[in-house]
């Protein structure tokens, strides 16, 4: 079988949108794979994606089960929708903790389920990290990538175009790839301007309403983690943490005070408390993360990873 590489040299930082245009364009391909550099996926995982495309011609996309580690120990959830409603509902859910804690551990649960299954599953956006697209599909939505993002946001830009063309998004738990994603501070400053360039062009009357979305945000209750969970406070390694909290099951973390999960272990794993490799993943910052105790039940707790 003959094989080809081309190697694109941009000369610069494009972006990881303008970075997917730019080798978009010199391909003519029906069906292209989007794939970070941080990001692995087997050859055997890759067909399945292109099987699911090539008997479902409805479909514009197609995402695996993505794992957070190569041992599979923690899974990315499905991306959220990024719409009015769901941006409304993250402040709204800072003046009810209850409400949120119980939203947040449904989430969990239900990638829990999700990630169980080998059939295709219906959604409304996909994470660009790891990505299969059908070529016809994206080119009736306008093309790739909406030059104007450099990092985030452009690829819920994309699945907003593809189902508004009339293409639907799936996952496909039984393929699965890893993509070692790292909770980056810098990273907030490039999600929050991403964020106003989605609502501006697919949200526009909502930014405003919302006062470019910061008069909306001004109105969060800032959340105490003393009143919500137990307060672990720094924590310099696994060893500590497995000791702090009593060596119980993890079953999500989030670097978020509103809890929603950004890793989830999946139903059936084996693993039970944060192990060495796992730990050594967690970028030092605040975290939450929900754990379970046959004897005590599950509970929330807050810790800074040193």
């Amino acid at each position: 079988m003959r094989s080809e590489i081309r190697v694109l040299v941009a000369g610069e930082n494009l972006g990881f949108g303008k970075g997917c245009n730019l080798a978009y364009a010199q391909s003519s391909a029906e069906y292209f794979l989007l794939l970070n550099p941080d990001a692995r996926i087997g050859q055997r995982d890759v067909r399945r994606l292109l099987d699911s495309l090539r008997h479902n011609v409805s479909l514009g996309a197609v995402s695996p089960a993505t794992y957070w580690n190569a041992e599979k120990t923690f899974v990315l959830p499905s991306p959220s929708s990024q719409t009015p409603w769901a941006h409304a509902l993250q402040v709204m859910a800072s003046w009810i903790p209850s409400v949120t804690k119980r939203i947040a551990e449904y989430k969990a649960q239900r990638t829990q389920r999700q990630m169980a299954r080998n059939r295709l599953l219906a959604t409304d956006m996909l994470a660009g990290a790891v990505l299969l697209l059908r070529r016809s599909a994206v080119e009736a939505a306008g093309g790739l990538f909406e030059p104007g993002y450099f990092m985030f946001f452009e690829d819920a830009d994309l699945s907003i175009r593809l189902r508004r063309s009339g293409y639907g998004l799936a996952l496909l738990a039984s393929a699965q790839a890893v993509h070692n994603y790292r909770h980056k501070p810098f990273k907030a400053e490039l999600m929050a301007e991403s964020q106003m360039r989605y609502f501006a062009l697919r949200h526009p009357r909502y930014l405003r309403l919302s006062g470019c979305l910061r008069g909306l945000e001004r109105l969060a209750r800032p959340l105490k983690p003393g009143k919500i969970f137990k307060v672990l406070g720094e924590v310099d390694s696994a060893e500590k943490f497995r000791y702090a909290t009593q060596n119980a099951r993890i079953l999500a973390f989030s670097p978020s005070l509103l809890m929603m999960p950004a890793i989830v272990r999946p139903a059936g794993c084996a693993a039970t408390s944060l192990s060495d490799s796992e730990w050594e993943l967690l970028e030092p910052g605040a975290y939450v993360a929900w754990l379970e105790c046959a004897h005590t039940g599950r509970w929330w707790v807050h810790f800074v990873r040193a």
